[in-house]
């Protein structure tokens, strides 16, 4: 029996401990998906929607660790999954997108052959750090296996292969893939004694911690030297889960707050590891300092000072840098106490004061799911205000990897995201969207109902998107293109296979959700949040414009 282009993708991926991949049948990817069919060592998830998939294969990848992969089919198909690979690029997730193309015998030569897109390679070069397009048999081995290293090599980005059609039926060999075998990046033993010579001369230190400590699987290295430190650690919105957040020493995602940046002024160290130092809509974030001197740990030398001057940059990955630092600090001094304790208070202020703001009805929505989510349960959330609001900040995050969010701020990634998150895990997965996002992806309903993937979707339903509208009456004093009308997302739901309940109330939310949390599938439940007592918008300082001048644009 012959041996195939598409029979090789199969074995690579299967090789590769691929378990799930995400596609859409097309003309032409139909060999490799009947290669793994065939094979029969990957599940092939169909979604509705190429950039559905795509996000489903990110939030696989955000779960797991794992690659996630996405199969389109060339032109559209592959055009429909740049927005995702924007989303895993900015959020430094390994997403493979495996596309086809034309017959090698016509690329390229403007003839229009069916789906054909010429500048297809620059099109995904946009969003990926590798991309490769065979265009012969005997290239198709090791064009899959430089994409795959360099997923693997350095911060965790997403890549693409495009594969024309011929060569997917083209007789070939069995080529062995294999992922990099070591993604160490030492640092400098002359940088490493710096640093720990600057935390020895401090007394008033300070974590500030990102994503790219749960990628390199370092939160337990994290943990011990916090704790050796007595040194509080705030996180990042990817970072969460870094340190349980009802660990002592875990401020939470509370850095970019007026309350918990005040407190920390008085530190005389700042050690960040493994974050960009996103600046936030508008830039409001960029004027925020790290207080005391910085230094800057980061698999990614393009990172280290790019925000903010770092008295001392180490590259390195951070698991290795937190091992090379531990027998260097062996003896040394303890935080200083009255610092601590005036950071854990102006913690429990700015919980209080944010749970205030939150209103009557909110908090108790927020803690009813925590208590019915197991510790180690997924918690997604697309850009909603309730993520703003909550959360992203005050909804308690116990494990690395439990806590999923689309990092570029795009609304509609969630949904998709925690299907991927639900199926790479088989957790119970709990998504919290506004109903603008939802309309996104919300097809992606059949998909969830078809493989029985155990997500509950809690849509807050205020009738079109509520952050633009909030942000527009402070801007402009009138509201524009924001309002979508009331769906009944419930119903929608039922359409698709999917059970679902509207609610109206904090009593009727307790009681579905715990009817969804018994669910084998998934479940939806359509909350109308016109019923629910208001609360304070609080994710920008307040401001109006004059109409007439200059906006930046905002993508929330």
């Amino acid at each position: 029996m012959s041996y195939i282009g598409a029979d090789f993708v199969a074995d690579a991926l299967a090789s590769l401990g691929v378990e799930h991949v995400f596609a859409i049948v097309s003309i032409h990817n139909m060999p490799l998906l009947d290669a793994i069919n065939r094979l029969g060592k990957t599940k092939i998830i169909d979604v509705r929607h190429e950039q559905a998939g795509t996000h489903a294969a990110d939030g696989y990848a955000r779960a797991t660790g794992k690659m996630g992969v996405m199969i389109a089919s060339t032109g559209p198909g592959t055009s429909n999954t740049v927005t995702g690979l924007y989303e895993s690029q900015f959020g430094s997730s390994r997403v493979l997108v495996i596309t086809g193309q034309a017959d090698t015998t016509f690329y390229g030569k403007g003839l229009s052959y069916v789906h054909e897109a010429e500048k297809q390679i620059q099109m995904l070069s946009s969003v990926c750090r590798r991309v490769e397009s065979p265009r012969h048999i005997s290239q198709l081995s090791d064009s899959f296996q430089a994409v795959v290293s360099d997923m693997f090599t350095g911060r965790p980005q997403p890549g693409a292969i495009e594969i024309p059609i011929d060569l997917q039926y083209a007789n070939t060999k069995k080529v062995a893939i294999e992922l990099p075998s070591d993604n160490i990046f030492e640092a400098d033993p002359s940088v490493i004694s710096r640093v720990a010579d600057k935390i020895k001369e401090a007394s008033k230190r300070i974590f500030v911690v990102g994503g790219g400590v749960i990628s390199s699987e370092a939160t337990q290295e994290l943990c011990e030297l916090a704790e050796q430190l007595d040194a509080p650690v705030l996180t990042t919105v990817d970072g969460r889960g870094v340190l349980p957040e009802d660990h002592r020493l875990c401020m939470g995602n509370y850095y970019n707050s007026a309350g918990i940046y005040s407190a920390i002024q008085d530190a005389d160290l700042t050690i960040a590891i493994g974050t960009k130092f996103a600046v936030g809509v508008d830039g409001q974030f960029h004027e925020q300092t790290p207080p005391g001197e910085l230094i800057q740990i980061d698999i990614d030398g393009n990172m280290i000072g790019r925000t903010h001057k770092a008295a001392i940059g180490v590259l390195s990955d951070a698991k290795s840098a937190l091992n090379q630092l531990k027998p260097l600090l062996s003896d040394l001094s303890q935080n200083d106490s009255q610092f601590n304790e005036s950071l854990f208070q102006a913690r429990e202020g700015v919980q209080t004061a944010m749970r205030a703001r939150l209103g009557k009805d909110w908090p108790q929505v927020m803690d009813i799911i925590r208590s019915k989510l197991p510790r180690d349960g997924l918690f997604v959330r697309d850009q909603t205000i309730s993520a703003y609001n909550w959360g992203n900040q005050q909804f308690p995050i116990y494990l690395p990897r439990t806590s999923i969010n689309p990092t570029s701020g795009a609304i509609g990634p969630g949904f998709p995201m925690s299907i991927g998150a639900a199926i790479a895990t088989g957790k119970k997965t709990v998504v919290i969207h506004g109903d603008g996002g939802f309309m996104f992806h919300a097809t992606e309903l059949a998909t969830a109902a078809q493989y029985k993937v155990p997500v509950v979707v809690c849509v807050f339903n205020d009738s079109g998107y509520g952050v633009l509208r909030w942000l527009q009456d402070n801007r402009f004093g009138r509201i524009n293109e924001t309002d979508l009308g009331k769906i009944a997302f419930a119903k929608m739901a039922r359409s698709m296979g999917v059970p679902g309940r509207r609610v109206a109330s904090v009593e009727e939310f307790e009681e579905v959700l715990d009817l969804a949390m018994q669910e084998e599938g998934p479940y939806l439940i359509d909350i109308d949040t016109d019923q629910f007592d208001p609360m304070e918008i609080s994710i920008m300082p307040k401001q109006k414009r004059e109409v007439d001048l200059d906006l930046s644009l905002i993508h929330i």
